[in-house]
């Protein structure tokens, strides 16, 4: 389904795509929410970045972002131990 556009009411249509992230504690090595949601985050920014399927890894656990930007861009906010 997603690979089919949506058609709109006025004739024009739009493309549709999903990206999600993922990760799990054996790999991140914590069973620390914040950690796996972090890691998760990262690891969709990596897919939507290169334009493949990111798995999290013990990589991921260690990038400070927040949604996918670096904590203390612009449009970030602190958020526990997310950020």
């Amino acid at each position: 389904m997603l690979h089919t556009p949506v058609t709109l009411d006025d004739g024009g249509t739009v493309a549709i795509a999903a990206s999600v992230g993922a990760a799990t504690p054996d790999v991140i090595g914590s069973r620390d929410l914040s950690a796996l949601q972090r890691s998760a985050d990262a690891a969709l920014y990596d897919g939507k970045h290169s334009g493949r399927a990111a798995l999290a890894t013990a990589a991921h656990a260690t990038v400070p972002s927040v949604n996918g930007r670096r904590a203390g861009r612009p449009g970030t906010a602190v958020w526990g131990r997310a950020a």
